[in-house]
């Protein structure tokens, strides 16, 4: 049977292929599209989401929930318009869903969602983890209902895509970012590391445009998308790796450790720091800070490369099989 999830998100390019993505493995039973300020601001990630849900013809069946506005302690963080457009999706105009609005907001539909489904949920979160956060704030036995955890963000040993050493989603909030994963919740973590080995390109581009009927939208999407990083061999597929590793952690290479986030420091806003762990060999790092020492206690998974199945290969193939319905 299909499995529940949550796919939270902050819709944006890369994000609007990761659900056509997640629809396609046919793996999920998609319990609610729950959206995020990031990429684009909230209201325009929400809008972004209700048409997305009508564009791949779940907005019948899914419901698109509004989430957190600005990062928990910081100001609104700045957009990502020159990868995803002003609006988020290129320059695609999408009409809104006929769906009703939902009252629910992310956060109190990742709660409910937890309750409904204890112990089998997985929540996968491609933008801020501030929906997250506030879920974890409001109840911390989120953590414990949770399945697991997949989210895109960080980078563990690869310079950051913001800052020289920071990644979007965990710069733009890094507070949220360093509670979750210090909140006992299983997780795993995503993050350049692995996301910038396996690109999207003109080959790639070609065979959805070449897909015919439904593949139109994600070819023009992905094409703006590859023009954003026309001068680095491909763009890297930072969102849909996440869903996809929900299901199959050999798309990438992934060991146990502790993530610490970088919240004091506009110099370092956003860092992940991967301390790692090696039951055969275990090493107390940070001794001499009992503070950053108790952190170790809460180890999760971090990718850390490619792995030996082919990630490229199995999205594209999978996009084939999930055409858009409108």
């Amino acid at each position: 049977m299909a499995a529940p999830i949550v796919l939270d998100s902050d819709p944006g390019i890369d994000d609007a292929v990761a659900l056509q993505y997640l629809l396609g493995t046919g793996l999920w039973d998609l319990k609610a599209y729950t959206t995020v300020g990031g990429n684009v601001p909230a209201g325009q990630t929400f809008r972004n989401g209700r048409a997305l849900a009508r564009v791949f013809g779940i907005d019948g069946d899914v419901t698109v929930h509004r989430g957190a506005g600005r990062p928990l302690t910081r100001l609104p963080y700045a957009a990502a318009g020159e990868f995803h457009g002003s609006a988020g999706l290129g320059t695609e105009q999408l009409p809104d869903s006929t769906a009703p609005e939902h009252p629910e907001s992310s956060a109190q539909a990742l709660l409910r969602l937890s309750r409904a489904y204890e112990g089998e949920l997985t929540v996968c979160a491609t933008g801020p983890l501030t929906n997250v956060a506030l879920a974890l704030s409001e109840d911390p036995d989120f953590a414990r209902r949770v399945k697991r955890l997949v989210f895109m963000g960080g980078a563990a040993e690869v310079p950051g895509n913001i800052t020289p050493v920071a990644e979007f989603n965990a710069w733009t909030d890094p507070d949220a970012a360093d509670l979750v994963v210090s909140s006992g919740i299983p997780y795993t973590m995503v993050g350049l590391d692995a996301t910038h080995g396996w690109r999207f390109g003109p080959d790639e581009l070609k065979t959805l445009e070449e897909a015919g009927e439904g593949m139109e939208l994600t070819a023009r999407l992905m094409r703006f998308y590859l023009g954003a990083y026309e001068e680095t061999g491909g763009s890297p597929l930072h969102d849909p790796l996440a869903v996809g590793v929900c299901a199959d952690e050999s798309f990438v290479t992934a060991a146990e450790g502790t993530v610490v986030v970088e919240c004091a420091s506009e110099l370092t806003r956003g860092k992940t720091v991967f301390v790692p762990y090696d039951s055969d060999y275990p090493r107390a790092y940070y001794s001499e800070s009992p503070l950053v020492a108790a952190r170790t206690e809460h180890r999760g998974r971090v990718a850390l490369g490619t792995g030996p199945r082919n990630f490229t290969e199995d999205f594209v193939n999978t996009l084939l099989k999930r055409p858009a319905a409108g």
